[in-house]
């Protein structure tokens, strides 16, 4: 034994070297940090907001930290005497050393005193670094020297552990039984104390702190919201991981106080979990990969393959991924261990029947226990490493970047159309991805990055997947020699099935990815456009679509899981026909006996090798679809991009020079830098040689007829369209500029303006999900005085009385809960309230009325806060706009006709051919004054003020007004709802139910049966042919054992590919009935739901939650229930086997087990609820962001919004990594009490004579392989029951409130309405039974076939009025008739496929002109090409020669094909094109009864005359209403209704009201000036 020692001191002296090394290399100085910080190298050490030379460096100075130490006095206070402690124990060890090594001396035993010289060194060495130790008073120095002493002092505990435990006896026997007398006892027990020792060293220095607790604002990391809902009291809120020590990390015990939090608590909330560290922090990551996407290239790597964005992933997590190399190699090697001493166990009792010796039998029960814990603690760090940390570090940095890159990237997916769609486009779309679509670039930033980021948990493979291979073939050939490679020869025949299956499997993936894209695609859609859908009665269309694109997703869901049921059946067979070969040739060829210890073995032995075969096949798959992944991910980054403003170098002016332009188009940045200019597709719009200079700080107006591209000149000064030719000069805000100025609290008057900053108020309003107030603010600070001098200026001080909560009402989803008027009103409020200095506003005066208009265009556009600053208006309103206008600049189909100043404009006949058919010039302000408007004769105290009257008294009283009540404002978007505790029955009872009836349940349950007794059979067999007697053997002959053992495998194998059949089977079932249900709940909600229930969150639920359902829910199902039965099958045979004895220690066993899972399980549970919710506002903002990017970049607030995304990915990475860390936590936990088990038996094999080795080894493999049976039965029950949460959030949206029925038996006829007639008698409307009433007891009658005017104010009931038409509310009192009939007695489908509405917010589907306006292919092409000429989108027949004969450079018209694409939303048209495809689509439907809302705001005064014109022809004999902000629109119908507070106020004809002066309508009338008034007069035949 003495080498053995001498080999251990040996090491011990190496290790002791090698520390010193380290340390002399590596020590860090005293006074170097504080603070655990991560660093310089990653974060930017420039203060946070100010206009650095990257704008997109958003670090702040707490972003560089780990967090604030709290209690540092008591820690130090305690590591001291922690220290010392460890410091007097290594001296008695040195001390007692120094007498062993005299006493060897004395012996003059020079073998021993080369051992003792060698241990005493390292004594002395080890005692000197602890007490050079308790001197350090740092963070760094204290780990550094923690990490060296728990090396230090585990080693020599370990190694003497080792060698005491080898049955020759105890370390140094042989001197001691070579001594004599006391002295030899006292060296004896000198000799023992050292482990003892050295034990409580090991103790002590793994148990100490790696530093003090940590305390981090919550509010710095986490979304406001999140932060306040923290309910743990305690400072110490980092992950424990920082500072906890080296047991705690080995243990995952930092993750204790989580699990316990969670299972104490009623609901854990986000901000109750630990802050993670800060190397996986939002910010840290997304400045690291930022600065490594800037510097490190692969220059072979071609532009959008995916190796470069592939190589810097690397390269941010290097030290990571080569740390989990490491892992992977030592995991590799570690898991052949427990079979190694299997086999000598069961070798043992072979020997040794009789149990005469049992030294050894001790000594192997104790390699196995100690083997398979050592086994289970590196696994289990490998996989926290890769997925905990690494997994979440990338989600990150993806995230990061894209959302980065969208914020600069051309908005390409705005002026584009979809793709591949009907599958034409495929190929190329997959060789060319364009990222056409809002929903592709969402895609990215959900699927793709959580398809790279998952590759990660399987990545170590590529490390020990070969290791592992290696080993167990050597490993084999030990046990079975040459008939080893026999076997593993035939692994060769399934590598090509393997590799075929994979590629199928790679092609089911693509084929399901692409039907579930399409899928979520389409709902994105139709939720945005559920309105529309509702007021045509489409719902049962569109469900019907739904669920063919759902039909052909789970076919392809069916297909996957079938071609998975063999790739299970093959990996299965695989290792069996391994094992039969290898044991026939083992047996029958080479006529070897098969013992129990090589039987056994080599079954365990295959089983690894099975799973390592298994995982390369699944690692390939993996790694392709990550591979996949990140091409996309990359040819994405590579796309456009807008240029980023500098501030030190900016136009001042704005100016362009020989300049065309044209829609962003798809050019990736590495495009080669000779072509100068982009050639222009022939369908693409261009803007031709633009050369004039707009004057700073004054007005100027760009106009021009419908489509002559108005929108793109302002999206060109933005930066955001293509200049083709030419110099374009304009000011740009810089990315940052928003989040700067948002830090200045206090800001003096004459500084509000700021040079170089710009505004942009776009055609359709885009607001945030927000209150009114802040989307005003847009994170400036608030000055009360400009603020509400910004509310009257916009005119919301009236709209702010309306609502309930004032300027807190928040603001929902794309302001659905606010009018078209009110939405442009606040989106200029941001504008007008903003420190800008040049303001771009496209068409702010359509979506209001004119006094209104008028209102705007003096006391805003023309106002004391405009003054000074340079304006661009786009605007129809040519005649009030022109007025004060600085310049003018008139556009047709993309040249300009005219440029000059105000007055050459009114005298050229460009400004009569875009304003009325009536020439009238404005009015002074002054004239137009004299007359009141609705408004003025409600609130003339408050509202009408002129001039600087403005700062005056009234504006305060409005403002006190607006507030008069403080209490808290009522949420519309309410909180996503998180049911707490266990699953609930019923949840079990619905995914039941859904799967099937009772013939599949007994079905279910007799082949789960049959797959779980099968192994016992197998095994027993097993043990009886290895433990049969040479006589047996000789009579029986082997072929007849082997025959037996082949059927019994062979069907094993049968049982087990049936059950897997039958689970995915009922699967599908599941998915079709559960989807069916939300999506009819969903589609037939009333339309309160859809306007305070975020789409992010449908979508997360129709995407993520049946992606978990249709996925996830079954194989967790499935393998519980069969994992639960092999653990009885395992518990039930050991039992059997061990006796009474394992009896009450299993129960122990088991009840350790079940305190283990309980605590697990409702935390794990919780974390999936927190990581579903925390997910919907990441989706949230992602959307608003794609959809608003344009006017986030114009006000500078690209920067704050990438802020605002990190804040939600950190909320939504803290549960998702504790999720992980809690799986780690508790597979640690069992897999050690799995050690235990296997322990146990072999502790009962080698007590008990009577077990023989054969039944030992049957034994001993059931009780290793439950090691990992029981651990995955609970983590399958963990995952069923977080699946489970995917489907409770799927019931919740499945049992909405439904609207009224869609039919109403008996049904009206199908001919109605025939006349249009319109009765309303006693109408009281209110929107909920706790609300005030809208409507106030309305009755009127309308003639079949009369054109009726609806006008009012703001929140005068026009609106509900239209929809209680529709029933869009339902009435309170009264009833509404239409030829006749009560709506009410009718079905909703009936009723609204009757009746059209055209909506002042228009709404188009993507995809072709064709399918826009015919949506269900009802209507022939001639039919949709007279539409588009009645609505003057192509011009009439005597036009067409001469329009073809013009010049080729003039812009072709897309609306002659009807193929022409149709991006998402139609947002390669403008607004107003967009409402006259809606009017068309109207002209085609042909109703009897017309509604329109609003519906030509958007087009020039020229084509709404036309228009007005074409109404009057097309729906001669039908029944109009309008509501309408330009009064010639209803001047000469038949009858106007003025609204005032939800009460009719004037009804009559226009002519006999305006001859009525006291009427509102004559005083509405008079407000639009004289010469305008006497024009309306004019057409109205006075």
């Amino acid at each position: 034994m003495i080498d053995l020692h001498l080999l251990a001191s040996a090491v011990l002296v190496a290790t002791a070297g090698t520390s010193l090394v380290l340390h002399l290399l590596l020590a860090p100085k005293d006074s170097q940090i504080k603070l655990p910080t991560a660093t310089p190298d990653a974060l930017s050490e420039s203060p946070a907001g100010s206009l650095r030379d990257d704008p997109f460096d958003i670090s702040q100075p707490e972003d560089t930290i780990e967090g604030y130490p709290i209690y540092e006095d008591k820690f130090w206070a305690k590591v001291r005497l922690r220290k010392h402690t460890l410091s007097a124990t290594l001296g008695l060890v040195f001390v007692f050393q120094e007498v062993s090594l005299g006493w060897s001396i004395v012996e003059l035993d020079f073998d021993m005193i080369t051992v003792d010289v060698l241990l005493t060194a390292y004594a002395m060495y080890t005692y000197i670094y602890a007490t050079r130790s308790t001197v350090h008073t740092t963070i760094d120095s204290h780990v550094n020297s923690l990490i060296h002493l728990s090396v230090l002092t585990l080693l020599p505990f370990v190694l003497l552990l080792i060698v005491s435990i080898i049955p020759s006896g105890p370390p140094f026997e042989t001197s001691m039984l070579l001594s004599r007398g006391k002295l030899a006892y006292f060296k004896y027990i000198v000799e023992l104390l050292w482990p003892i020792l050295y034990f409580v060293a090991t103790v002590v220095t793994w148990t100490t702190p790696s530093g003090p607790a940590l305390h981090f604002p919550p509010e710095d990391i986490y979304l406001d919201k999140t932060a306040k809902q923290r309910t743990d009291p305690s400072q110490d809120n980092v992950c424990g991981y920082v500072n906890a020590s080296s047991w705690s990390q080995v243990l995952f015990s930092y993750t204790t106080k989580v699990v316990m939090f969670g299972y104490a608590s009623q609901s854990l909330e986000i901000s109750d979990l630990p802050i993670l560290p800060l190397d996986m922090r939002g910010v840290y990551l997304y400045t690291k990969m930022q600065k490594i996407m800037q510097s490190v290239k692969l220059r072979w790597a071609k532009p959008g393959s995916g190796w470069q964005l592939g190589w810097r992933i690397f390269r941010a997590n290097a030290g990571s991924l080569i740390a989990l190399a490491s892992l992977s190699a030592v995991s590799g090697v570690l898991w052949y261990t427990p079979p190694l001493f299997l086999e000598q166990l069961v070798k043992y009792l072979e020997s040794d029947p009789e149990r005469k010796d049992r030294s050894w039998g001790w000594a192997l029960v104790v390699g196995m226990f100690l083997s398979n814990a050592l086994t289970v603690l590196v696994t289990s760090q490998l996989w926290s490493l890769c997925s905990s940390v690494i997994q979440c570090r990338i989600r990150l940095e993806l995230n990061s970047i894209l959302f980065q890159k969208t914020l600069v990237r051309k908005d390409v997916a705005s002026s584009a159309p979809r793709t591949g769609e009907d599958g034409s486009d495929g190929a190329k779309k997959d060789e060319d991805e364009d990222f056409a679509s809002k929903a592709q670039i969402m895609t990215l930033m959900t699927t793709d990055t959580d398809r790279v980021s998952d590759c990660s948990r399987s990545i170590y493979s590529l490390v020990d997947v070969p290791i592992e291979l290696v080993i167990g073939s050597l490993y084999l050939y030990k046990l079975l020699g040459v008939s080893c490679f026999v076997g593993l020869a035939c692994t060769v025949g399934f590598l090509p099935i393997n590799s075929l299956c994979a590629k199928i499997t790679v092609h089911a993936q693509e084929k399901l990815m692409k039907a579930r894209d399409e899928r979520v695609s389409l709902m994105n859609e139709i939720l945005g456009a559920i309105r529309m859908l509702k007021f045509m009665a489409w719902e049962r269309s569109f469900e019907k679509k739904v669920l063919k694109v759902r039909e052909k997703e789970l076919k392809a869901q069916k297909t996957s899981y079938m071609i998975g049921v063999l790739f299970e059946a093959v990996w299965d067979g695989s290792p069996i026909v391994v094992t039969l070969v290898s044991f026939w040739h083992f047996a029958f060829v080479r006529q070897q006996t098969l013992t129990p210890s090589i039987a056994f073995t080599s079954i365990l032995v295959f089983q690894e090798m099975k799973f390592a075969l298994h995982t390369l096949p699944e690692l390939a798959l993996s790694i392709m679809q990550a591979f996949v992944s990140l091409r996309r991910i990359e040819k994405y980054l590579n796309g456009a991009e807008v240029d980023v403003s500098n501030p030190e170098d900016q136009p001042q002016h704005i100016s362009l020079q020989n300049a065309s332009i044209t829609w962003p188009q798809h050019r990736g940045v590495s495009a080669s830098a000779t072509s100068t200019a982009p050639p222009t597709p022939r369908n693409k719009f261009v803007l031709h040689d633009l050369s004039f200079t707009l004057p700073q700080g004054e007005l100027s107006l760009i106009c021009g007829k419908l489509g002559s591209g108005k929108s793109l000149m302002l999206l060109a000064l933005l930066g955001e369209a293509d200049v083709l030719t030419g110099q374009l000069h304009c000011p740009r805000s810089s990315p940052n500029i928003l989040a700067y100025l948002g830090k200045d609290r206090v800001v003096k008057k004459e500084d509000w303006i700021v040079k170089g900053v710009v505004a942009y108020v776009p055609q359709s309003a885009w607001l945030r999900n927000a209150s009114i107030k802040d989307n005003i603010l847009f994170n400036l600070p608030l000055d009360e005085e400009r603020y509400q001098k910004t509310l009257e200026a916009c005119a919301l001080l009236s709209d702010l009385r309306i609502l309930e909560d004032g300027d807190e009402s928040e603001i929902g989803e794309k302001g659905v809960n606010l009018s078209g008027g009110q939405k442009a009103r606040v989106s200029l409020a941001r504008a007008v309230y903003s420190r800008a200095s040049v303001i771009l506003l496209d068409d702010v005066l359509s979506a209001v009325d004119a006094h209104t208009a008028h209102h705007l265009y003096h006391e805003c556009i023309k106002g004391e806060l405009m003054h000074g600053r340079t304006i661009v208006l786009v605007s129809h309103h040519v005649q009030l706009a022109s007025s004060g206008a600085g310049y003018v600049v008139a556009l047709d189909n993309g040249r300009v006709i005219f440029q000059g100043d105000r007055d050459a404009f009114q005298a050229s006949p460009v400004m009569d051919s875009l304003a009325h058919s009536v020439a009238i010039n404005e009015d002074k302000v002054t004239e137009e004054k004299e007359g009141l408007t609705i408004e003025d004769l409600e609130d003339e105290p408050e509202t009408s003020t002129t001039g600087k009257g403005s700062e005056g008294t009234p504006t305060v009283a409005a403002g006190e007004g607006a507030k008069v009540e403080h209490k808290a404002p009522r949420k519309l978007i309410e909180e996503e709802k998180r049911v707490v505790g266990r699953i609930g029955r019923d949840i079990w009872k619905l995914y039941v139910t859904a799967c099937g009836g009772s013939i599949y349940w007994t079905i279910f349950t007799l082949s789960m049966l049959a797959g779980a007794v099968s192994p016992v059979v197998e095994n027993w067999w097993l043990k009886t042919w290895s433990g049969a007697s040479a006589e047996d053997t000789a009579s029986n002959g082997v072929g007849y054992y082997m025959r037996i053992y082949a059927l019994v495998t062979l069907v094993g194998l049968c049982f087990t590919t049936f059950r897997y059949f039958i689970v995915y089977s009922g699967s599908i079932t599941a998915s079709t009935k559960l989807f069916k249900r939300m999506l009819e709940s969903v589609l037939f909600a009333d339309i309160r739901f859809h306007d305070t229930v975020s789409r992010g969150r449908l979508l997360n639920r129709f995407g993520k939650d049946f992606e978990v359902i249709d996925s996830q829910l079954a194989d967790n199902f499935g393998r519980f229930v069969w994992y639960g039965l092999a653990v009885a099958a395992i518990v039930v045979t050991v039992t059997y086997i061990g006796g009474w004895v394992f009896v009450p220690v299993a129960c122990v066993l088991g009840w350790m087990y079940y305190q283990v899972a309980k605590v697990y399980g409702q935390t794990s549970r919780d974390m999936r609820r927190l990581d579903s919710v925390a997910r919907s506002p990441l989706y949230s903002i992602y959307g608003e962001t794609i959809a608003g990017v344009t006017v986030i970049r114009a006000f500078g607030a690209s920067s704050k919004f990438l802020r605002d995304m990190i804040r939600c990915a950190d909320t939504n990475a803290n549960p998702f990594y504790w999720l992980w860390s809690v799986n780690r936590w508790v597979s640690t936990r069992f897999n050690l009490l799995s050690s235990a088990l296997v322990c146990l038996t072999g502790l009962v094999a080698v007590i008990s004579p009577n077990i023989s080795a054969a039944l030992a080894g049957f034994a001993l493999a059931f009780a290793t392989s439950i090691t990992g049976n029981i651990l995955y039965l609970v983590r399958r029950f963990v995952g069923v029951e977080q699946s489970m949460v995917a489907l409770e959030r799927v019931k919740e949206f499945s049992e909405l409130k439904a609207e009224a029925p869609e039919f109403i038996e008996p049904r009206p006829p199908a001919s109605w309405p025939a006349q249009g007639s319109v009765v309303c008698e006693d109408l009281v409307i209110r929107y909920a039974p706790d609300l005030p009433d809208v409507l106030h007891h309305l009755s009127f009658e309308i003639r079949p076939g009369e054109k009726v005017g609806i006008l009012g104010r703001t929140g005068s009931g026009k609106s509900t009025l239209a929809l209680s038409f529709f029933r869009f509310v339902e009435a309170t009192e009264g009833r509404i008739l239409v030829d006749g009939i009560d709506i009410s007695k009718i079905g909703l489908s009936d009723l609204r496929s009757a009746l059209t509405i055209i909506p002042q917010d228009p709404v188009i589907l993507s995809g072709t002109l064709r399918s826009t306006l015919d949506v269900f292919g009802e209507y022939e092409d001639a039919d949709i090409f007279e539409a588009l000429k009645r609505v003057h989108l192509i011009p009439s027949d005597e036009r067409v020669v001469a329009e073809v004969a013009e010049s080729e450079a003039a812009n072709e018209n897309v609306f002659r094909n009807l193929d022409s694409p149709v991006s998402e939303g139609g947002e390669n048209f403008s607004a107003g094109e967009k409402q006259l495809l809606c009017m068309a689509r109207a002209i085609l439907k042909r109703s009897k009864v017309l509604v329109m809302d609003e519906a030509t705001a958007s087009v020039d005064y020229a084509t709404d005359e036309l228009i007005s014109k074409t109404i009057r022809q097309e729906f001669a004999s039908s029944t109009i209403m309008t509501i309408a902000h330009r009064l010639r629109t209803v001047i000469d119908y038949d009858r106007v209704m003025v609204l005032d507070e939800g009460r009719i106020v004037e009804f009559d004809k226009p002519s006999l009201l305006l001859r009525e002066h006291s009427s509102k309508f004559y005083s509405l009338c008079k407000a639009t000036g004289k010469k305008e008034f006497g024009a309306l007069k004019k057409m109205a035949g006075l």
